[in-house]
């Protein structure tokens, strides 16, 4: 095993000068999701994350950046970053983090601070209640279904957000919200980072950056609705004391023409972020649009596959 990663690392200091892996998480779980199959456990991302302190060079995305733009980043340079602003990015994330000093960047939906939970979570929380048999979809022509496995689960949740994904977000709160009302269900803990908790990220060196106020697709807004997302969510991450200078940013699901246009990016430029991410699958280098940099996710569970796959990207980059 350490043989194979160290040939892993030899090969990859020859063909990573200059490009930048990034990678893209949203959750640390605590055990195994039915549905979140690829969301880490604790342990995985522990080792994970062992690979990368062990045979990368962790870096802070801006400083990453900062030497891409000049044609210096060193070899094996990698950064880490989370999307929406989870607590258990601080509760389980952030301690493995600062064990193997890694620094991390947190792009953060600031609607979500106050305790309400995010309208895909509360969907799947729902529909993967064991005690919930009877799920009644009328309301958006879904129909009526009774779950008794998780695959069933599953597939019914695919169902549901994709089909409720692209309706302009107030709408679809309102429609999560009467989905829930129907069925007298209640919700449980919330699952985002408060403002006294998103300001204790610094403590182990996590950047805060931005991520609109409700995470709508922003392709689907007026252009002035994107605009009021972007300084809405400045304005709060500023106001809380948390929003790092530079600033950066990462689209909402993050796919060009498909979850943003290229007037948000324009909008992104016009308003001064250092940088945006994407969801669009690469590595970054001195030729990227620094206002569309690609990252990488959807991780191999094995150590030597993870840091393999690593490889092949960066090689493909």
């Amino acid at each position: 095993m350490w043989l194979a990663h160290k040939l892993i690392q030899g090969v990859a200091q020859l063909t990573s000068h200059n490009k930048l892996p990034i990678l893209i998480y949203h959750q640390v779980l605590e055990q195994p999701d039915p549905f979140r199959t690829c969301t880490p456990t604790v342990a995985e991302f522990r080792q994970q994350m062992e690979i990368v302190g062990r045979y990368f060079k962790p870096l802070s995305i801006e400083e990453a950046l900062a030497l891409l733009r000049k044609n210096k980043l060193p070899a094996n340079s990698i950064c880490v970053s989370f999307d929406d602003g989870y607590l258990n990015n601080l509760t389980l994330a952030a301690p493995i983090l600062k064990e193997l000093a890694i620094p991390a960047t947190v792009y953060v939906s600031s609607a979500f601070t106050g305790g309400e939970n995010m309208w895909n979570d509360k969907i799947i929380d729902f529909l993967f209640d064991q005690e919930v048999v009877q799920y009644d979809f009328s309301v958006i022509d879904a129909g009526i279904h009774t779950i008794i496995s998780n695959k069933q689960r599953n597939q019914l949740t695919l169902t549901i957000l994709e089909q409720l994904k692209y309706l302009p977000y107030k709408q679809r709160l309102e429609v999560v919200d009467n989905i829930l009302e129907c069925h007298h269900y209640k919700l449980g803990a919330a699952k985002m980072m408060n403002s006294q908790q998103l300001k204790k990220l610094k403590q182990y060196d996590i950047t805060v950056a931005a991520h609109t106020h409700d995470h709508p697709i922003m392709a689907v807004l007026p252009i002035e609705e994107q605009q009021q997302q972007l300084i809405t969510n400045i304005e709060h991450l500023k106001q809380w004391g948390v929003a790092d200078e530079p600033l950066g940013f990462a689209y909402p699901n993050g796919k060009m023409n498909q979850d943003y246009s290229q007037q948000t990016v324009e909008l992104v430029k016009k308003l001064d972020f250092s940088h945006a991410v994407t969801t669009h699958h690469g590595v970054c280098t001195p030729s990227s649009d620094f206002f569309q940099l690609p990252r990488i996710g959807g991780w191999e569970k094995r150590p030597v596959r993870f840091h393999l796959r690593l490889l092949l990207d960066m090689i493909r980059g």
